[in-house]
């Protein structure tokens, strides 16, 4: 077992025994959501579509070179490789209770303005999109062959009114952000590094409204999560946040005291 299966089973089972039932959150806004949001498990047609899309994509043979910008990269400015997109779809997608959450949060809070980190695929653009058809979504990926990819997924789902940039996140943010006056919805799902992470969140957060829902990916995966996640609790602009072990939702919530729950999923 290495090193990061040891770091994510010891912070599970930290999150186990701190994490809270429904029962013993004393904020309206978090027990609604917990009880409409997180409760509601209802697969839509939608869901069951991209549900067995996903599942016939994650059978394909296809291969493609991948470039990689992110903490796949290590110690290099990238690296590329060869992968089926099989293996593609299934080691770097959305499991399907963490992507339909994403869907019933963005059908939850309507964001008109949507931006996503890492498309791969495009299943979890897909899983947000579908749920709020007449958003503004832009989705930013590195790799211009997975983005191809995404494009078909998109297309083979009917999904429409994507925006799929490509190229470093560290070069397309700015340029991207300057077309938006506020970002109402951010799901941060590339580059799974602590200083990339923090980098991008104060970038976005200057954009974040007090109706913004910014959704982090792999927040207990490694130690520079770990630590990112800490401080984007302990950030004076954020006043409520809620750890679900895998994702973990930002609020911006004005007027409301600061709050950190931990909530089992």
């Amino acid at each position: 077992m290495g090193t990061n299966q040891f770091w994510l089973i010891k912070n599970y089972v930290i999150y186990l025994l701190k994490s809270k039932s429904r029962y013993h959150i004393h904020s309206p806004f978090v027990f609604d959501l917990v009880e409409n949001v997180f409760k509601n498990k209802t697969i839509t047609g939608d869901l069951k579509k991209i549900d067995a899309f996903k599942k016939s994509m994650a059978k394909s043979k296809t291969i493609i070179e991948t470039i990689d910008f992110g903490a796949g990269a290590h110690q290099k400015v990238y690296t590329t490789s060869f992968q089926k997109v099989g293996n593609i779809v299934k080691n770097r997608s959305q499991r399907n209770a963490q992507a339909h959450l994403l869907h019933r949060l963005a059908r939850n809070f309507k964001p008109e303005n949507v931006l996503e980190f890492g498309t791969a695929a495009g299943f979890s653009t897909a899983y947000i999109k579908s749920a709020i058809p007449e958003s503004r979504m832009v989705s930013m990926e590195g790799c211009t062959n997975l983005a191809n990819v995404a494009r078909q997924t998109l297309k083979q789902l009917h999904i429409q009114n994507v925006e799929i940039r490509i190229g470093n996140f560290d070069v397309l943010l700015p340029l991207i952000l300057k077309e938006f006056d506020t970002l109402d919805f951010v799901f941060f799902d590339g580059n799974h590094r602590e200083k990339p992470t923090l980098d991008y969140f104060n970038q976005c957060v200057e954009h974040a409204n007090e109706n913004s829902l910014f959704i982090f990916d792999d927040i207990h995966w490694s130690q520079g999560m770990d630590k990112a996640w800490k401080a984007i609790k302990n950030d004076k602009r954020v006043n409520l946040t809620i750890d679900l072990f895998w994702l973990g939702l930002v609020f911006f919530r004005k007027g409301a005291p600061k709050q950190d729950f931990i909530i089992r999923y």
